[in-house]
């Protein structure tokens, strides 16, 4: 498996500024990301600080990106959910809160009318369901069940399941989604799972076979060569927002979806997406059945939801004969629910019945016939009033977006939490990089947490913790075992490991085998406020710089008893630290010869350089002895044409994109999924793209495969081969080329050690003084990346590092380096990386005139600095973080 490197850009595309409620109402509705880089990213502690007054007293609104968080909840919390005393509700994708005027709206109407079964009429609270959800009775058909769960029950049981079926259904699909696949084994159809973030996929028409369909989804039952035939019930369900993560399906595709090829019928979950108001508009998406629960959206009553029905799909789980086995009048086929399956019925859902014969006919309504027993007739009626009461704070999308920005100001605190070696405390799943986050993204943080070392804290230490605060949240899978396989990287086998290790769902079993079998979710509502963020910040920096207590088992480790005050704030490991400069730029190179990654944040690794740094050469083979040699820079210019960046790619993975003038296609290197993880964990954020490369320079084509290592290197030394014009070509891991070893700086290599940077186990520094300097004494435009340094150094001096004597100890946040000599340089220096092929002043003549080397060496220019005892093993109690901006420190 290769590995790659990746950098979002979601702080700089997610800029919190200040309104004044005129110009808030503008931006209500909508997302006004901004895509410029300088702009500056406020937390509303930081932006509370640099808060202006304003003429006449008048309150200023608070947004992110266009989002307006809405003060009156404040004040209208505190009267109308007071019986929630000091306690912190974070669950609202678990439930929503009840207010006071809910409750009394209730009351009243319980009081001041007279509601019996079965006379009590449900027509006014079925107008206002198709009124929330922008459909008529013209379209869609209302029936009343007790929840989400039922109403994917009574599909279940009524929708024709055969061979010549398909039912799919996403990752993230809570349990009882899943649950389904029962029906569609028992009828013998194929069923299977895909990702909720590729379902646009199935969209394309050419899809017209099991084995066709099995590319885009993991397929159990028929074989592949059985057909999918159009006008089977080929069923595709997915949540509309993940109850896990909180990720966002793509809606829009779905009346592609009906109007393709396969004729899908679309089942949407919007028991999550309903929490946030306005949320789902059913005239734009067209989904065949939607399911809903009600104590999702209000809070009161429980144990209500609803089945909405397209009239169009509705003849699907109609029963289309008689109860006796007969044909009904005007029926077209064998019963709903598979051919021979006895349907239930209960009281009011038949016309006519015989208890002494099998005489039994059907009511011909849909609602009438799945509507089983005496409905929740009191909850019904008292749902127009609960809509009444909730609207009192504004309008659906103002309530709306205000728990969009409590949720983002909440994600934006907690991915900056770090610990004092620059590890983040938190690792949070879902879309919340993305440059539409609004959008794409619901108010819930589902994310694990992590001990100072990288191991992680069991999800149970951090409930008790929360309880103790009285903080309501939620831990573990939260009923979507998709969730937890696809964020935690869990196949089947470690869950079948996990339950044979005594883990069942529902447990406080975090950890099993040091591996963490769940998550800590926290989620935003329409009462929610920044003072809830607050007190979540506080529970986590209980977490900061703690260790793992392993006197434990590796089930949960004990946190020590810590205090928010006992917090250690960052210091340097040394007290008679001098800083001397600061980081400007920071650069990785994965590739031998070929361009920097560049980012503003890098773990380094167990022998003290940067993580992938030199991770793989190209090898030239001898036809005749079969050796290899690695190309170097000097050999291939074109080498240094080669532009990386990073982005995201299937299933959490990150991808390294390579890039040239030189071919018209870019070519992807996945990282495997420890090695994007650990990323993740340092707080790398995907960088889609770098200076100087245009956004579109991927969209002509892409090099991409597999992600096992034979196929990944093979498609890059194909790659290479058309940019260097060089047969015989093979990308090899730096520990499987040794004749790559070797460095250029006056530090001594160890025998023992081959690596690809300038010399083993060290980090390359040059001085930006001392750039400008050498530019100003040659009068020569010398670039920064023509001397391929990882640190980039505003020291205060020209040639200030050129003076410091080996050993000398410094400190870059708390990893301690010492200096290990000046890098030696050679003809590498004289090329472009813009144009391989130009040919222009000697850089590295100029370099001999103006600092020479020492001993005769060569001309030199920078320094290698090397780690003080950073360690043998990758784990990430061995590691540290540099980032752009820290300060480097001198000790001596």
């Amino acid at each position: 498996m290769l590995q790659s490197v990746s950098c979002h850009r979601s702080f700089t595309n997610s800029v919190m500024t200040i309104f004044t409620p005129e110009t808030a109402e503008k931006g209500a509705g909508h997302c006004m990301a901004q895509d410029d880089p300088a702009s500056e990213v406020l937390t509303y502690a930081e932006r509370s600080a640099r808060m202006p007054a304003t003429s006449g007293g008048s309150k200023v609104a608070l947004m992110v990106c266009g989002v307006r968080y809405l003060p009156g909840v404040e004040e209208y919390k505190k009267l109308e959910l007071a019986h929630w005393g000091q306690a912190v509700y974070l669950d609202y994708a678990g439930a929503a809160l009840y207010s006071r005027a809910q409750i009394q709206s209730a009351q009243a109407l319980l009081l001041d009318s007279c509601l019996a079964n079965p006379h009590s009429s449900p027509e006014t609270a079925q107008r206002m369901e198709q009124q929330m959800f922008n459909v008529s009775r013209e379209t869609h058909s209302v029936v009343f069940t007790s929840g989400v769960t039922q109403g994917l029950q009574l599909l279940g049981e009524h929708l024709p399941w055969t061979q010549s079926s398909v039912f799919l259904y996403a990752d993230e699909s809570h349990t009882s989604m899943v649950g389904l696949r029962q029906y569609a084994k028992e009828g013998s159809c194929t069923y299977g799972t895909f990702a909720l973030e590729e379902l646009s996929k199935f969209e394309d028409d050419l899809l017209a076979t099991r084995h066709e369909v099995g590319k885009a989804a993991r397929l159990e039952g028929s074989e592949d060569s059985v057909p999918v035939v159009s006008s089977s019930c080929n069923l595709i369900a997915f949540p509309g927002e993940s109850n896990f993560s909180g990720a966002r399906s793509d809606l829009s595709c779905v009346q592609r979806l009906r109007a393709g090829a396969l004729k899908w019928r679309v089942l949407l979950d919007a028991a999550k997406l309903t929490c946030s108001p306005g949320a789902l508009d059913l005239s734009n998406c067209p989904a065949d059945f939607t399911v809903v629960s009600f104590y999702k959206i209000f809070g009161y009553p429980t144990g209500l939801g609803a089945l909405l029905v397209r009239h169009d799909a509705a003849p699907l789980i109609m029963p289309q004969a008689d109860l006796t086995g007969g044909p009904r009048k005007g029926g077209t086929g064998g019963p709903a629910g598979g051919p021979g399956r006895p349907l239930y019925f209960a009281g009011g859902c038949v016309s006519s019945l015989s208890a002494s014969s099998g005489f039994a006919i059907p009511r011909p309504q849909l609602t009438e016939w799945l509507e089983r027993g005496t409905p929740h007739f009191l909850g019904i009626a008292a749902l127009p009033a609960q809509l009444k009461a909730v609207r009192a704070l504004g309008p659906d999308h103002a309530r709306c977006r205000h728990a969009q920005a409590v949720g983002r100001e909440a994600y934006l605190r907690t991915v900056r939490l770090h610990h004092s070696n620059g590890l983040r405390v938190c690792t949070v799943f879902g879309r919340h990089e993305e440059k539409s986050w609004c959008e794409v993204q619901g108010p819930t943080l589902a994310l694990s947490l992590h001990y100072a070392d990288g191991s992680p804290i069991p999800y149970g230490i951090v409930g008790e913790r929360a309880a103790a605060r009285q903080i309501v949240l939620r831990t573990g899978c939260h009923c979507n075992a998709g969730g937890c396989q696809k964020y935690l990287n869990l196949d089947d086998a470690d869950i079948r490991h996990f339950f044979a290790s005594g883990k069942v769902c529902g447990d406080d079993k975090g950890l099993v085998d040091g591996r963490p079998t769940g998550v800590v979710r926290v989620s935003f509502g329409l009462y929610s406020t920044l003072s809830d963020v607050s007190s979540w910040m506080t529970l986590l920096s209980e977490f900061v710089d703690v260790m793992p207590d392993c006197s434990e088992d590796s089930e949960g480790c004990k946190l020590p008893e810590t205090t928010p005050e006992m917090v250690l704030p960052l210091q340097p490991l040394h007290p008679q630290a001098r800083t001397i400069g600061d980081i400007r730029a920071l650069k990785v190179y994965p590739v031998k010869g070929c361009g920097p990654l560049r980012v503003r944040r890098w773990p380094l690794d167990g022998s003290g350089t940067l993580f992938l740094d030199r991770r793989w050469c190209l090898m030239l083979e001898n036809q005749i002895t079969g050796r290899g040699r690695a190309v170097s820079a000097k050999q291939a210019p074109r080498l240094t044409t080669v532009k990386l960046s990073l982005k995201s790619g299937e299933r959490g993975h990150l991808v390294l994109i390579l890039s040239t003038r030189y071919h018209a296609q870019t070519l992807e290197l996945p990282l495997s999924g420890r090695d994007s993880d650990f990323l993740r964990l340092a707080g790398v954020e995907p960088v889609e793209s770098h200076p100087g490369q245009s956004s579109e320079s991927s969209e002509s084509g892409a090099v991409a495969f597999g992600q096992d290592f034979e196929t990944a290197a093979a498609a890059a030394a194909s790659w290479f081969e058309q940019v260097l014009n060089i047969r015989g070509l093979r990308l090899a891991a730096a520990s499987a080329a040794p004749s790559c070893a070797g460095g250029t700086g006056e530090a001594p290599a160890p025998t023992d050690k081959t690596d690809f940077a300038n010399a083993p186990n060290t980090l390359l520094l040059v001085s930006t003084a001392s750039l400008r300097e050498f530019g100003r004494v040659c009068g020569l435009a010398v670039p920064a990346d023509r001397f391929r340094a990882n640190l980039e150094v505003d020291l205060e001096q020209p040639y200030e590092e050129a003076c410091w004597p080996v050993s000398l100890p410094l400190q870059l946040g708390n990893a301690a380096f010492e200096a290990a000599g000046r890098c030696v340089r050679c003809q590498a220096v004289d090329i472009d990386p813009e144009d391989a092929s130009s040919q222009g002043p000697s850089l590295l003549a100029a370099l001999a005139t103006a600092q020479p080397g020492s001993e005769a060496k060569g001309p030199t220019f920078g320094v290698l600095l090397r780690q003080r005892d950073p360690g043998t093993s990758t784990s990430m109690s061995a590691l540290s973080v540099l980032e752009v901006g820290m300060p480097l420190r001198r000790l001596a």
